[in-house]
């Protein structure tokens, strides 16, 4: 099964009037897809039809922070299902890269930045849950140090959040919402203990209302939040659950396309976007899901 989602990105343009813009695709696909052109796709801006220049795919690994709910909300199960799923995503991506791990409770509790992938799955094995109970005043604190850690934003950067809850404070929402607008992707998990229900295969007939605060920005940046019911499965399915999930949220950060657009006129202010993926003989309608960013906004 291949999901496609679509982010809104930003191009900081110096001239030109902000017409050229680029937008990044996010392809869960663990095969290669080749061939794709800007025949290939469909977009509105505002509802108005805008030219699709070029697409390109994706040739370096982006630049990803990890972070991780190592609070007292988390019990010798849930410890090893984030464990799995961090390891498991973590190995999705080449040795040498730009990564960075950041394990919060009630505040950060620790930060660690590695060009070198194993360096990190070290750092990673060695971490364990500090006893401290889990706040949204942490959860915040980590989202804006992850900000601040991408520093200038770069064409598909990626966050990765594990956390036991899904609830979210207003500074997390308003953190959240200024990295979107920059065109960071946000990715996640988060377990049964959530109050608000699995989504449906697919996102079908869902509605905002239906995602959790952490769901509903995941799905707005063009990324995937994943809910993880441990309740229904043993142990040992549960971990192979788990490093599935990891292996998908990893593809989905390391294969993206870059698509090139041409505006008609600068915006003035966020506009609805949406991108269509043609049916062509290459790819099978029926293996594709997609999802876009809510908006584009005004360049910078």
């Amino acid at each position: 099964m291949m999901a496609v989602c679509f982010i809104g990105g930003e191009l900081y343009s110096q001239g030109d009037s902000c017409l050229s813009r680029k937008t990044v695709i996010t392809v869960a696909n663990s095969a290669p897809i080749e061939g794709l052109t800007a025949a290939d796709f469909r977009v509105t801006v505002g509802g108005k039809a805008t030219a699709v220049q070029s697409v390109v795919p994706e040739d370096r690994s982006p630049r990803v922070i990890i972070l991780i709910d190592a609070s007292a909300s988390q019990d010798q199960s849930t410890w090893a299902v984030t464990q799995a799923i961090a390891e498991e995503f973590l190995a999705g991506f080449p040795d040498a890269g730009d990564f960075t791990l950041l394990a919060f409770d009630d505040k950060i509790q620790r930060v660690v930045h590695e060009s070198n992938r194993g360096a990190l799955q070290g750092a990673l094995g060695e971490m364990f849950p500090s006893g401290k109970r889990e706040s949204a005043a942490g959860l915040a604190e980590a989202v804006k140090k992850a900000g601040a850690s991408l520093d200038r934003y770069r064409q598909g950067d990626a966050e990765f959040l594990i956390t036991t809850s899904d609830q979210t404070s207003k500074e997390t929402t308003q953190a959240l919402s200024q990295q979107r607008a920059t065109g960071i992707r946000l990715f996640g998990v988060s377990f049964d203990q959530s109050t608000h229900p699995a989504p449906l295969p697919f996102d079908v007939y869902m509605t905002v209302e239906d995602y959790s605060p952490l769901g509903a920005a995941a799905k707005a940046s063009g990324g995937r939040w994943i809910w993880f019911d441990m309740s229904r499965q043993n142990a040992t399915a549960t971990l192979q659950s788990a490093r599935t999930s990891g292996r998908t949220a990893a593809t989905m950060v390391r294969n993206y396309f870059t698509l090139d657009l041409r505006l008609d006129k600068p915006l003035v202010k966020p506009e609805k976007l949406k991108i269509e993926l043609i049916k062509g003989t290459r790819i099978d309608a029926k293996d594709i899901s997609m999802s876009y960013p809510q908006e584009l906004f005004p360049c910078q």
